[in-house]
């Protein structure tokens, strides 16, 4: 099986001179990305991957992993890389039925999905390592399921096997591009695909019956639970200590004890500091977190931002910026500028800045982890009850989840619509008021009051007595929740509604929409096409609403759902 996609006018001897120059640099180069190059993506159920571990099909690796792209018992080897029918074949052919599951080689970014001259269908990788672009290339899919832009993971699934353009069979056209495939070189893969685990599987080495040899991730003498000695570097895994002072280096090896492989990963020194200096300088992590943009991924964030601030002294913490908000020690936090992408706000990564102490490794004092509880071997195991998007969050209420009083309701306004379920309702009334009920409930500033937070007009839209007491009563149980639900139902009716006629994107899934929508207004989402935006509001109020409901509704569902 082969193809006739995608050729240049570069010669055999010249691209596999250049293949075995680059080979063996570029496959040590995968093992070993930069935190920026590896933004979290969209979810998150195993912690410092993502949701994508829980969704089938996916097969995640370690972060930096190169695998293949796809099971070797799945494919056959029919075409190698060089001259062929008087062009360059610029990749390997690796032939399998039609539907065969095609992974993504090595963390890295979406660059192409969609219609590829020669190819058909194609979907092409960038993968930024030692500060170079890498490119991976999947030609002649039959389908694929991601999109321009998207981050991915290694071992996440992107396409199938098709043979679709320039085909004689059913195959994977997988190709290697150093440089980049916009200017750089292609060079041979089979080299990297030879060498790497397939997907799913352990690397090189390690037994299959195991998991791999705790010194790789793991730091000595750091059982679960234990406090953590310091003075052991910082896992080759989780990060490098590459010209960081001392006290960064502390504070680095201090969240990867601490958070473990819940992280993505941690960044240190590079040369570029953008519009600061503590990068440059060696004083600077940055803590990268998965599915950043989810209720999970921002609760894991406040978890790093909150454990720095809390132990300030022991770090000697100059500051800290999460989520587009910088925290100083003793002072409240302040909104920062918009800088216009989400790397630079702050919002896949917590930013941590210590006043370092210089570089003498020789003289430094390490000490133990603040706080204790080391992260063991345990920690990327799937989060029990983990958030996933979509159409309608959670199912039904955990047993003892709420008082007593509004489970009936929270059950019967979660059978409303299909889109909104009763623990998510739960964890919203929990975010709302805290369950308070009655005359003497609190009114919010804005004038807001009963359980599920009414404003009048709209209460006077959606109040009804629902409780069969004869009155109409905000601070009811019954009429409020049943309220909560009808509103939160028409609201996702017509969110959805832009949705499906392309008016609203909603890559994280319409949930976080719909509680935008009760916060801000469904016509925010609608005017903003997806997640409000244009209002300090937005950012500051309804995202964080948004996400700690998002974020807390697990603790709600119950477990047989």
């Amino acid at each position: 099986m082969s193809d006739r996609g995608g050729s240049s006018a570069l010669t055999a001897v010249a691209i596999a001179a250049v293949g075995v120059l680059l080979g063996a640099a570029v496959l040590a180069a995968f093992l070993a990305q930069d935190e920026q190059d590896r933004a979290a993506a969209s979810t998150d159920c195993l912690p410092g991957t993502s949701q994508l571990g829980a969704t089938p099909g996916n097969l995640l690796a370690a972060p930096g992993s190169f695998i293949k792209p796809v099971d070797p018992a799945a494919v056959t080897y029919t075409s190698g890389f060089g001259v062929r029918w008087g062009s360059m074949h610029q990749g390997i052919d690796l032939a399998g039925p039609i539907g065969t599951p095609i992974y993504a080689a090595a963390d890295g970014t979406v660059y192409a999905a969609g219609e590829a001259s020669g190819f058909g269908q194609w979907v092409v990788l960038d993968h930024v390592i030692d500060g170079k672009t890498v490119s991976t290339v999947y030609g002649h899919v039959d389908t694929f399921t991601v999109a321009a832009g998207q981050p991915v993971r290694a071992g996440q699934l992107i396409a199938t096997i098709g043979n679709r353009g320039e085909s004689t069979g059913p195959h994977l056209h997988f190709e290697i591009w150093d440089g980049g495939r916009a200017g750089g070189t292609a060079i041979d893969p089979l080299a990297q695909y030879d060498a790497a685990p397939a997907p799913g599987s352990a690397p090189p080495g390690a037994s299959s019956a195991a998991p791999p040899p705790a010194p790789v991730d793991q730091l000595a003498g750091t059982a679960p639970g234990a406090g953590g000695d310091l003075s052991t570097p910082t896992p080759a895994s989780m990060g490098t200590e590459t010209n960081l002072q001392v006290g960064t280096k502390r504070v680095m090896r201090a969240l990867a004890l601490k958070f473990g492989d819940r992280l993505d990963s941690l960044g240190g020194w590079r040369a570029n500091g953008g519009a600061a200096d503590d990068h440059p300088q060696g004083r600077a992590v940055d803590a990268m977190i998965p599915n950043y943009s989810s209720g999970d991924g921002v609760a894991l964030g406040n978890e790093v931002l909150d454990y720095v601030m809390a132990h300030a002294d022991f770090f000697h913490l100059e500051y800290a910026i999460w989520r587009q908000t910088i925290h100083f020690p003793g002072q409240e936090p302040s909104l920062m500028e918009d800088r216009g992408s989400d790397n630079e706000n702050h919002m896949n990564h917590v930013h941590i800045t210590v006043d370092a102490s210089g570089f003498d490794d020789a003289n430094a004092v390490w000490g133990q982890l603040p706080g204790g509880t080391a992260a063991g071997p345990g920690a990327s195991a799937a989060a029990p009850g983990c958030t996933t998007p979509g159409t309608g969050l959670g199912e039904d209420l955990a047993a003892g989840s709420v008082p007593a009083e509004f489970e009936p309701w929270l059950r019967k306004a979660g059978g409303i619509c299909p889109q909104i379920k009763s623990s998510l309702l739960a964890a919203q009334l929990d975010a709302e008021n805290g369950f308070s009920y009655g005359a003497g409930a609190p009114v919010s500033n804005t004038g807001a009051g009963g359980p599920a937070q009414f404003m009048p007009g709209t209460w006077a839209t959606y109040g009804k007595d629902y409780d069969g007491d004869g009155s109409i009563d905000i601070n009811s149980i019954g009429d409020a929740v049943m309220a909560q639900g009808q509103y939160m139902c028409d609201i996702a009716g017509v969110i959805d509604a832009g949705i499906a006629d392309g008016r609203v994107s909603a890559p994280n899934g319409p949930t976080e929409l719909y509680l935008a929508g009760y916060n801000a207004g469904e016509g925010a989402v609608l005017s903003s096409g997806g997640f409000p935006t244009g209002s300090n509001d937005y950012i500051v109020q309804t995202r964080p609403y948004a996400d700690k409901i998002i974020a807390a509704e697990p603790t709600f569902r119950s477990q047989n759902s």
